[in-house]
């Protein structure tokens, strides 16, 4: 495991320092294109050693720009198992899923934790099409935000917690209730030991938003990420990537590495996540 504290040392294309990749879409969600096989040929061109698919979990109500239909988790596994096999000596694959703390659907969770190489987190709604996590805009929202994010990690549910800070896509002003969610989340990751993510996605591919305090990157957002940095909380890197495009390109994780420009981070390169979640699966309930 390499710890990475500044961004100097981070800031070098993707092709050199990032060989590791747990946050990968398919086109099964419903706003990712592309082949399966297409994402693994365009990671090891991108130099990556190791790549992590972990669609959008499907659960029993249909949202397809959203997530895969329940149908076609059988096939999205049999494809990412296959293609493990057909590339074994050019890149380790992995087969995960994104999902969310939804106590509603935790049967099908506890299924999915079993079967699956890992888990991350990225809770897109409160709970099951209900709101939604880019829509918060009250400090109490974002409390139950981070109540379902404690929840799945004192549950074993998770491996990392994915863009954490996706629940200010909206927020209007970061002030001091943001700082507080920011504060708890890293007790919540030092206390469960759980990698945050910066995310190198949307929240950062698709440019600056206008905010009632000024312009920003929906997300990362730097105030988290400051709290972060005090705890020495552990950070993943992930690309959250929904085009194989993106794996030849730097421009997306240098916007995310300026947000953090300065901080003294936990960076953790090459960490072995399947590995960390066998023994988190032993912890589920």
């Amino acid at each position: 495991m390499i710890f990475v504290n500044h961004i100097v040392k981070i800031s070098a294309t993707i092709n050199h320092m990032i060989k590791t990749n747990w946050h990968t879409h398919t086109k099964r969600c419903g706003h990712a294109i592309g082949e399966d096989e297409d994402y693994v040929k365009a990671a090891i061109e991108g130099g990556l050693k190791t790549l992590g698919f972990s669609d959008h979990a499907a659960y029993k109500t249909q949202v397809p720009t959203e997530r895969m239909n329940i149908r076609q988790v059988g096939e999205y596994m049999s494809s990412i198992r296959a293609l493990k096999e057909q590339y074994k000596e050019q890149i380790d694959i992995y087969l995960g899923m994104e999902v969310e703390c939804y106590l509603s659907e935790w049967d099908t969770l506890a299924t999915y934790r079993k079967e699956l190489d890992y888990c991350i987190l990225g809770q897109h709604n409160l709970d099951l099409d209900f709101i939604s996590s880019y829509g918060l805009n009250t400090p109490q929202q974002l409390s139950m935000y981070v109540d379902r994010l404690e929840y799945a990690c004192k549950h074993g549910l998770c491996d990392y917690i994915a863009h954490p800070d996706v629940c200010l896509y909206s927020y209007p002003y970061m002030d001091e209730s943001v700082r507080k969610i920011a504060q708890r989340i890293a007790d919540i990751s030092i206390t469960y030991n759980m990698p945050l993510e910066l995310n190198t996605g949307s929240g950062v591919h698709n440019g600056m938003h206008s905010y009632p305090d000024g312009e920003r990157y929906a997300y990362p957002t730097r105030i988290f990420f400051e709290e972060f940095a005090k705890k020495k909380c552990p950070i993943i890197i992930g690309l959250d990537v929904h085009n194989p495009s993106l794996f030849k390109t730097d421009r997306d994780i240098n916007r995310a590495l300026s947000v953090v420009e300065g901080l003294d981070l936990n960076f953790l390169i090459d960490y072995n996540l399947v590995e960390a979640a066998k023994k988190r699966k032993a912890l589920f309930y």
